[in-house]
């Protein structure tokens, strides 16, 4: 199933975090390629499908619960990244903001799935970021020739996503009408928080660079969700 997808690339990202790095131009490209695929996506399949429902007061609360959360992971994300600068942090500390961001990824990629006919666009682009992900946080885990953190660090991130995966559709199997729209507004805030707080803003840091090329390929990413929405 293309749902599992992000799985084998976090897998893969952990297993080359400790042995490659992608330059900047390549991470740059990628990073506004799966912004434009995201956004595109959430514009294009659940913002319209969760205003259809019809159910106002469920869309504002599952929209604001979605990037309230996204904001809390973000917050302990920060603070693993402060530490890398500072002091060594023990393994299960700077990896358990990662687990739950890829617990998040595996509701969003199957609440989105079945929404519209190209729902695998978004496993895709979750995919290519998670496995970004996994590759950045490997490459950390990996110094000092300890690389089997990096490839138990990827596998972890694996098997939490495949749980969210699997939880999304019990969730499903339950829910209806305004708690339907809820959850598809959750997933909505949570795709548009990925790509404009995290994705785009890895890609625009201090020492990435910001070509015209780089840039460019958001919009290709977005044309490209756009125009397979009305094929």
């Amino acid at each position: 199933m293309i749902t599992t997808l992000p799985a084998l690339a976090l897998v893969g990202g952990g297993a080359l975090g400790s042995t490659i790095r992608p330059g900047p131009k390549v991470r740059g490209i990628v990073a506004h390629l799966v912004g434009g695929l995201v956004l595109g996506t959430a514009a294009a399949d659940l913002m319209p499908s969760a205003t259809a429902a019809g159910h106002p007061l469920a869309l504002a609360i599952g929209f604001c619960l979605g990037f309230s959360l996204l904001l809390l992971i973000n917050r302990f994300v920060d603070d693993s990244r402060q530490s890398e600068l500072s002091r060594p942090r023990p393994m299960v500390l700077l990896l358990l903001p990662f687990l739950i961001d890829s617990m998040i990824d595996g509701l969003v990629v199957g609440v989105s799935g079945d929404v519209g006919e190209n729902g695998w666009v978004i496993s895709v682009a979750i995919a290519m970021e998670m496995g970004l992900a996994a590759l950045g946080l490997g490459t950390l885990l990996g110094r000092g020739g300890s690389r089997w953190r990096s490839t138990v660090a990827g596998s972890l991130m694996a098997v939490i996503y495949l749980a969210g995966l699997l939880a999304s559709h019990l969730i499903k199997q339950l829910l209806e009408g305004p708690g339907m729209t809820g959850l598809l507004a959750f997933g909505t805030a949570a795709l548009i928080y990925l790509a404009v707080e995290e994705v785009m803003k890895e890609a625009h840091r201090d020492g990435e660079e910001d070509s015209g090329i780089v840039n460019v390929a958001l919009f290709i990413g977005i044309l490209s969700v756009w125009l397979l929405d009305r094929a």
